[in-house]
């Protein structure tokens, strides 16, 4: 037996089918639900990527300052990395603004911990559940027409996933313990 790969036709059937659907043979597949789900994948697939900052689809990178001096306040331009869909922290803290593909600051230097959109083939199990039932939940109303089934796939497949998803993914980054010492800050 195969180990199925990910892949955008195999994500999609599965939504297909828990839509009571026939999975799909390829991408011009010519019925309604082939062609709704090829259609929406690329931005349910980004827009699932950039609601949590998931650990598998996660880069840092040192950025390189652009020679020209950009306009008005700012001392510094730098060239974000074409592959960000987005931004989550700037390294060291300080005042910045991102206009287009560019970061603008003051500081001479910046490291940048950004969001890319991996290939499907390589996302974690949890994570491509998640996108079935994504794909599943927003594809159901045009293909069913039930309103009703929405809230309930949402509800009961969607919502109980994205917690177990976010709970795995947390798993590569230990939480750091708070450090309170309140009779030792008052001296």
């Amino acid at each position: 037996m195969a180990i199925e790969v990910n892949t955008k036709i195999g994500l999609i059937s599965k939504a297909l089918i828990l839509l009571g659907e026939k999975p799909l043979q390829g991408l011009d597949d010519d019925r309604y639900g082939a062609t709704v789900g090829a259609n929406l994948f690329e931005l349910i697939y980004e827009n699932e990527l950039t609601s949590n900052p998931w650990r598998f689809a996660s880069k840092k990178a040192v950025l390189s300052q652009l020679v020209d001096v950009p306009l008005n306040q700012w001392t510094y331009a730098y060239q974000l990395p074409a592959d960000m869909l987005a931004p989550r922290y700037v390294f060291p803290i300080g005042r910045y603004e991102i206009y287009g593909a560019h970061l603008y600051t003051d500081m001479t230097s910046v490291e940048l911990d950004y969001t890319f959109k991996p290939e499907i083939s390589q996302v974690p199990a949890y994570f491509a559940i998640l996108l079935v039932y994504a794909l599943a939940r927003d594809m159901c109303k045009p293909i069913t027409e039930d309103k009703e089934a929405v809230l309930v796939f949402n509800k009961e497949k969607y919502k109980p996933q994205r917690d177990r998803a976010m709970y795995a993914d947390a798993q590569g980054r230990p939480a750091t313990p708070i450090q309170h010492s309140p009779f030792t800050g008052v001296r």
